[in-house]
């Protein structure tokens, strides 16, 4: 069952039981809503006569309380007459008058439920219930170990890629960068971030390798980004860290991706691993780099560098205009010109590419 279709698991009981259909659903218990439904055994009649009064099937309600240690007969926790009228007559008696089942449940967490129903049509005797029953509670532990570790190995595969290829891709980034979870946890980081992260005076590392900020206004905004960037997918604006005896540190946050390659009927049980890039720029790194150096690099004239270099120090505009004495509208000027030069659309992407670039060459040789 790790690798096969739940339908080759149950091949060997469905064959046995070739005039059952087998029901294979993951369903949500709150809204009735099924993530995954497949049937064994019929034809495309029971399919015709359940979608339309698929809202009224009992199922559910049995489903959110009843425990699933073992399996269930659904039609003993509820009486026929309590059923809609328009489910018994226009699906039950339909198919024989399959109104009893023995279910093998599979797991059932969060309102979700993995279930495969056994309907039993009219006709089957009470031995012959029975019988099925200690089949499936047989199997049942052997169904539910199989659909745990299945999640668990797809878990790891979703992680694995963050935590061993992450560490060979930061290597390679020109600037200090670790991926943390959603509780500001390290996974994983490279040689400048480890060295940085030691040294730094107000980023720091505290237990379970959580990142934060040493000021709580500072630490709270970084949590925050994080979670942003995380849970809905999008880019935050940098954090900035303060550094009374120099430059700001800037830390720009990306959500990561995970894929997963599941079976259907495994995959709304994977919960989607929460990782961001976090891009630590600390200006420190670059404060003694020539003015004429920059300009080269990135074809601006003096006083756009001189700007430019204020910013990458953590200076906002008007900051950068009080710095440089000039007013705050020449200072929009030269930052709006520097934009339509480098093609980038904001100030931070300014930043981004300016510590970006000079992280690249060998400057302080």
């Amino acid at each position: 069952m790790n690798e096969e279709p739940l339908e080759n698991a149950l091949k060997q009981l469905q064959t046995k039981y070739s005039e059952f259909p087998f029901a294979i659903n993951v369903q949500s218990l709150v809204d009735s809503h099924y993530d995954y439904r497949k049937v064994l055994n019929v034809d495309h009649t029971f399919h015709s006569t359940f979608d339309p009064v698929a809202h009224f099937n009992p199922l559910p309600t049995v489903f959110r309380s009843v425990d699933i240690e073992g399996p269930v007969r659904p039609h003993r926790h509820f009486r026929k007459e309590d059923v809609h009228p328009d489910y018994v007559g226009t699906f039950i008696e339909a198919n024989n008058n399959i109104d009893r089942a023995i279910t093998l449940m599979i797991d059932r967490q969060d309102g979700l439920c993995s279930y495969v129903n056994i309907c039993l049509p009219d006709g089957v005797s009470e031995k012959d219930e029975d019988q099925l029953y200690e089949e499936v509670k047989f199997l049942q532990p052997y169904f539910r170990n199989a659909f745990q570790l299945a999640l668990q190995r797809r878990m790891r595969e979703a992680v694995a890629p963050t935590k061993d290829l992450g560490k060979f891709w930061l290597e390679q980034m020109p600037f200090s960068a670790l991926v943390v979870d959603e509780h500001c946890c390290v996974q994983v980081m490279n040689g400048r971030a480890e060295r940085l992260l030691g040294k730094h005076t107000n980023l720091q590392l505290g237990r379970y390798m959580r990142v934060s900020a040493k000021a709580l206004d500072e630490a709270t905004a970084l949590e925050s980004a994080i979670k942003q960037s995380i849970y809905t997918n999008t880019l935050p604006s940098p954090v900035i860290i303060r550094n009374e005896f120099g430059p700001n540190t800037l830390v720009f946050i990306q959500p990561i991706e995970t894929q997963k390659d599941a079976p259907d009927y495994l995959s709304q049980f994977l919960a989607r691993p929460k990782f961001c890039l976090l891009m630590v720029f600390d200006p420190t790194d670059f404060a003694d780099v020539p003015d004429k150096m920059i300009s080269h690099l990135l074809n601006l004239t003096p006083k756009e560098t001189e700007v430019v270099k204020a910013l990458t120090n953590g200076a906002s505009t008007r900051d950068a205009a009080d710095l440089l004495g000039i007013s705050y509208n020449t200072a929009r000027n030269h930052i709006a010109n520097v934009s339509r030069r480098l093609d980038v659309g904001s100030q931070t992407e300014i930043v981004r590419l300016v510590m970006t670039t000079l992280s690249r060459y060998p400057w302080q040789a």
